[in-house]
């Protein structure tokens, strides 16, 4: 499962992607309005939502196409999350499917935060 990081070692690592996405000219990822990519935000409201149905053991997000964009080569993209059900099939490839409602998120910037 997740695992906590220490916020100066998350600052860096912060920093090196963005570092990385500016350095990549046109094929940095980009939000809608033209701006570097530096994350998406998820709602506690969303979230809420998600997590009251108990058969969700937690959230996937899933990184996807910007729908304005589809069809288009800008690398501009969005996240989306969705609830996550144990995979109880026999075999099963995964741990874990999809499960209810899918939510697509805002970027940031320009719904951003600091660590």
């Amino acid at each position: 499962m997740a695992s906590k990081i220490d916020p100066q070692v998350a600052q860096n690592l912060i920093k090196e992607f963005r570092d990385q996405n500016k350095g990549a000219g046109e094929h940095a990822l980009k939000t809608p309005e033209g701006q570097h990519l530096h994350g998406f935000f998820v709602d506690r409201e969303t979230m809420e939502k998600i997590l009251a149905d108990k058969d969700n053991a937690g959230m996937h997000v899933l990184l996807a196409k910007h729908p304005d964009f589809t069809g288009k080569a800008d690398k501009v993209h969005t996240a989306m999350v969705t609830g996550s059900k144990p995979n109880t099939e026999p075999g099963a490839a995964t741990p874990f499917v999809s499960h209810g409602e899918v939510y697509r998120t805002p970027v940031c910037p320009p719904t951003c935060t600091s660590i």
